[in-house]
């Protein structure tokens, strides 16, 4: 497997481009890397998505309670 960086730019804005070479055994593993990657901050999202809605959704019933 080869992956090598060829050459980087910094931007103005703090980031930065490079330009990489690599062979079809390191472009498999940054692909896989990259969907697990992308899998993985999308799970997280869901995550906390789903604790914010349960937050939610247990003041709605402590405010329906307190009315009572």
């Amino acid at each position: 497997m080869e992956i090598k960086i060829i050459k980087t730019t910094e931007n103005p804005d703090g980031s930065a481009d490079c330009l990489l070479r690599f062979d079809e055994e390191g472009l498999g593993f940054l692909v896989q890397e990259g969907v697990i990657a992308i899998l993985k901050q999308y799970i997280e999202q869901c995550e906390k998505e789903a604790k914010r809605k349960a937050k939610n959704e247990r003041r709605k019933t402590n405010r329906t309670n307190d009315a009572r």
